[in-house]
């Protein structure tokens, strides 16, 4: 179970890391193993971690890709929120366990 003011604690730092810059993978991955633990199973990070995002979302950060572009260096994913989570999860289930920055997307606030 994760502590509520912890996790609100958590959403604000990573919210305001996704309007002030890109958001890495790991970043998001290190706060959910910060929530739940060591002890946590992958069905349960991979929970906490859909509800992260899900909330990213709902603050106007969205998933997308870093590109080479000066003019457009992150592609946001074209896909409305029940889109993106379900890419997500399809992803981070392929890898087995919660991947690390640049292995699934990043995020920001376009």
């Amino acid at each position: 179970m994760v502590n509520d003011e912890a996790y609100r604690r958590e959403l604000d730092y990573l919210s305001q890391y996704a309007h002030d810059d890109w958001l890495g993978f790991s970043v998001v991955s290190g706060a959910v193993g910060s929530l739940l633990g060591r002890a946590a199973t992958f069905e349960e990070q991979l929970r906490l971690l859909l509800r992260i995002v899900a909330d990213l979302y709902d603050a106007g950060a969205r998933p997308g890709a870093l590109t080479e572009s000066e003019r457009a260096p992150f592609l946001p994913w074209h896909s409305d929120k029940a889109g993106a989570l379900a890419r997500i999860a399809a992803e981070v289930d392929a890898h087995s366990r919660l991947p690390d920055s640049g292995d699934v997307c990043w995020f920001t606030v376009p």
